[in-house]
């Protein structure tokens, strides 16, 4: 059972760095060329349309080269016939006739040609006039060639003349052969996809699609018109494609057009071939997986068994060791191994042992060392306050003086026990009181107060006394106060409070663990090391002082229901 299961560990190890060597080289050889294979789509991409934006201006070239002739000085008598307004209609035809004649127009470039002065068209052909809006647009940029928009199959360029040598004050409409632009708008085609040119607005000027021509179709979702240049992969009209918009820098420039160039590419023609071939290298990758996987538990359970061996001989190694029989054939490299660990859980077990005794003997000479070092001063203290007032007052005092002292000594010793009840910690501090009273009688009002269980738990001795005693050393200095003692069960723990309404200090950081400077100066140092080594770090004591308040000492010991050694 052991043998399959470290042998599985094995064969996962192996798999699973082989699976992630496989994926991360297969990960980064795709990443690779996807990214060089985008970066040269883009490259080449925006070159197309580059070459595009040389041909569409070529194309525009040709109204503005109309316009030069048109506006030649030797047409000036035509064009002055054609604006003359006290001439008939017919007339105003007749001159515009000869103008056009003369200029010579290439119906391969242009559909129509219209003028309008005021009120009055003369035309070419019957071509549609653009939106409303168009004279306006013109007006507004006098002299300058603009885009005006597509009517019937024609892109429709217009300026607004006048002020030159001629009487000529109008706009001339220029009705350019849309299938010309579309041509040159497809640089790629067939298969490889389509180019078309659109306003920043999202009004096609020109599209490989005549029913989109001239209207406004923003594809949200797809591309941003006024984002360029711009180059993603997106799903349109149900396929993916390559979305690649520019601007066209020398037609904008020139003409103060605002387009962009977008060329819809197919996904799949680039990139099917690549998929055809990573299919192959995956298959090709995935059997040699396979292959070393198998040579991977192959050797996983090579390596497997003599450690197998060796477990068992752990195993056995937690049984007495001189019992211990080697179950590793002989010669094997493991064998050595095997009788140096034994040699070592040998001296570990002896020192394992050895350790406890000494830790044991060591907590409880740390536990009596500290508990003889409890501060004498009071027991001098009352013993000169016996002989004062024995030789001076000769008073009645002297008697519960020396029967308090006497209740002291027979709760401290208490036999030699560490441990009491609280109540009877709480009574030999009442009796340690009752001494102080008569040498003070009115430096301290004590209040008392056991709650509930808290009475008959148990708790190490004397550790309340020296926390009362320092209270009663430096509260009560220059007046008289208050002492509150309290005892009360919380959760698993029982809590003793000593508080004051004495002169308070601030408390340092080291109070509880700084060495003493003096004799007697052991006090709160003591009890919370007594309290640490017998109860853990999760106990002892908390003390919290403000100047002007007092002070609050907490201490905290496990709750003991019985006499504990």
């Amino acid at each position: 059972m052991r043998q399959k299961r470290i042998s599985s560990k094995f064969i996962f190890v192996y798999v699973a760095v082989l699976a992630a060597v496989f994926l991360v080289l297969i990960g980064a050889f795709e990443l690779s060329f996807r990214l060089s294979m985008h970066d040269y789509i883009r490259k080449n991409s925006y070159a197309a349309q580059q070459e595009l934006d040389a041909g569409v201006t070529d194309v525009i070239n040709e109204s503005a080269y109309l316009y030069g002739r048109i506006m030649n000085s030797g047409n000036v008598a035509l064009l002055n016939g054609v604006s003359n307004e006290s001439l008939t209609d017919g007339e105003r035809k007749t001159h515009f006739n000869s103008l056009t004649s003369r200029i010579g127009i290439n119906d391969e470039y242009f559909n129509d040609l219209i003028f309008i002065l005021g009120e009055k068209r003369f035309s070419l052909g019957n071509s549609s006039l653009p939106n409303v809006d168009f004279q306006e647009s013109l007006n507004a940029k006098k002299n300058e060639m603009l885009l005006v928009g597509n009517v019937g199959g024609s892109v429709v360029m217009g300026i607004s003349s006048g002020g030159g040598i001629s009487d000529f004050n109008g706009i001339i409409l220029f009705y350019m052969n849309e299938d010309k632009i579309r041509e040159m708008c497809n640089p790629v085609s067939g298969e490889e996809g389509y180019s078309f040119i659109m306003r920043s607005d999202g009004y096609i000027v020109s599209h490989i699609d005549p029913a989109l021509v001239g209207k406004v179709i923003v594809y949200s979702d797809v591309y941003d018109p006024a984002a360029s240049p711009e180059y993603k992969s997106e799903m349109l009209d149900g396929a993916r494609r390559i979305i690649v918009t520019s601007k066209p820098q020398l037609l904008n420039s020139r003409y103060s057009f605002d387009c962009n160039i977008v060329s819809v590419l197919d996904y799949g023609y680039y990139f099917g071939k690549t998929d055809l071939m990573f299919r192959i290298v995956m298959g090709v990758s995935v059997a040699a997986l396979i292959a070393a996987a198998v040579m991977a538990v192959w050797r996983a359970r090579k390596i497997s068994k003599p450690l197998t061996l060796l477990s068992d001989s752990i195993n056995a190694t937690a049984e007495p060791v001189k019992d211990h029989v080697s179950v590793l054939r002989e010669g094997d490299e493991l064998v050595q191994l095997e009788r140096n660990y034994d040699a070592l859980m040998d001296r570990i077990f002896d020192l394992v042992e050895k350790n406890k005794e000494d830790m044991t003997r060591q907590r409880k000479l740390e536990l009596e060392s500290l508990q003889m070092q409890i501060n004498p001063h009071f027991l001098y203290n009352t013993l000169d306050a016996i002989s004062w007032m024995a030789r001076i007052k000769k008073q009645p005092e002297i008697d519960r003086l020396v029967m308090n002292l006497a209740k002291f000594f027979r709760l401290f010793l208490h036999g030699g026990d560490k441990f009491v009840k609280v109540s009877e910690e709480i009574e030999m501090v009442l009796s340690y009181l009752e001494i102080d009273k008569i040498r003070f009688p009115d430096r301290v009002c004590v209040h008392t107060e056991v709650q509930g269980e808290a009475a008959d738990c148990m708790t190490l001795k004397l550790i309340l006394q020296p926390v009362i005693e320092n209270s009663l050393k430096y509260a009560f200095i220059e007046k008289s106060g208050e002492l509150y003692i309290r005892a009360f069960t919380e959760g698993e723990c029982v809590i003793f409070e000593v508080e004051d309404n004495g002169c308070g200090f601030d408390v340092p950081e080291d109070l509880l663990t700084r060495q003493p400077q003096k004799l007697g100066g052991y006090g709160l140092k003591n009890v919370n090391e007594r309290i640490i080594l017998q109860y853990g770090s999760g106990y002892g004591l908390t003390v919290s002082s403000e100047k002007g308040v007092g002070t609050k000492v907490r201490i905290k010991i496990k709750k003991q229901e019985k006499t504990a050694e």
